[in-house]
């Protein structure tokens, strides 16, 4: 768990801490996939006593594995995100929409994983030259060409084909 002490800081108004954390993570889960990563994720975050919340700022960054949307094959994919969260103290009953913690010490590992789910690439991709798989044999084509027919058909349009050799 990525947890910064916080015990001084929240006595001390205006102050700021530094910390600069290196922890392995749990696999993360998305869309029934799970994602491991590949080396500890390394937080440096700074944390400031605003008087009414401590305000904590920095990147997180480390290395994930994915699996390539086009040849399905693993690749590791580097990540460095912003990370920037105000949290109020649990006994704080104004704190609104704030995130709130009690005791001495502030667990921020949820609010990074949210921040690292929301860098994750739309489609990930080994490359953008990566070719794909065959879509008749199932072949990696990054790999090795296959021996297919190379017929350029979007199979949505399959079916007029079709209807001409019945013509």
């Amino acid at each position: 768990m990525l947890q910064l002490d916080v015990a001084r800081l929240k006595r001390s108004p205006g102050d700021t801490a530094s910390f600069d954390l290196l922890e392995d993570l749990p696999p993360l889960e998305l869309s029934g996939e799970v994602i491991s990563f590949a080396a500890p994720v390394n937080a440096r975050l700074s944390a400031l006593n605003t008087g009414k919340t401590i305000a904590v700022t920095g990147e997180v960054g480390g290395k994930l594995e994915l699996k390539c949307g086009r040849c399905l094959g693993t690749f590791i994919y580097d990540f460095a995100v912003p990370f920037e969260e105000n949290y109020a103290m649990a006994q704080d009953t104004a704190a609104g929409n704030l995130l709130s913690f009690s005791g001495d010490y502030l667990d921020v590992t949820p609010e990074v994983e949210k921040s690292i789910y929301l860098a994750l690439p739309m489609k990930a991709l080994c490359s953008e030259e990566c070719r794909g798989l065959c879509p008749v044999c199932g072949k990696n084509l990054n790999e090795d060409a296959c021996g297919c027919a190379a017929e350029e058909i979007d199979p949505r349009l399959g079916i007029l084909k079709d209807l001409l050799k019945k013509e």
